[in-house]
């Protein structure tokens, strides 16, 4: 492995987002060269700095997301719409007070026909 290669890694590593043959791969190389090595020992206290200030963070306030979803109750969420004048699919998410539906519909030659309810 290069450095330039293990320089790709170490961000992964430090995220451990890293596959266990790549960081098997990565720890082989860092073994050998003290300017990765370096390079690894930061961005790992980084990472571990960034999660114990996560931590610290307050806790989101109670009921907040459920004002958060009094609020977009009856709007759609999203959608999309894809085709021409001939044939088209639409997909629609939105929120209601029983959940969040989601709907799908083909059209062809300008009449619906839905197709997904969940």
């Amino acid at each position: 492995m290069t450095c330039d290669q293990a320089r790709g890694l170490i961000p992964l590593y430090a995220a451990r987002a890293l596959s266990e043959s790549d960081g098997a791969g990565l720890i082989e190389h860092v073994s050998r060269c003290t300017v990765c090595q370096t390079e690894l020992v930061e961005a790992m206290r980084l990472g571990h700095e960034l999660r114990a200030a996560f931590g610290r963070l307050p806790g989101t306030p109670e009921g907040t997301w459920l004002s958060v979803a009094a609020r977009t109750l009856g709007m759609p969420l999203l959608q999309v719409d894809l085709g021409s004048e001939m044939a088209g699919l639409s997909l629609n998410v939105g929120a209601t007070k029983t959940g969040t539906p989601i709907t799908g519909s083909l059209s062809i030659l300008g009449r619906e026909v839905p197709v997904l309810r969940i």
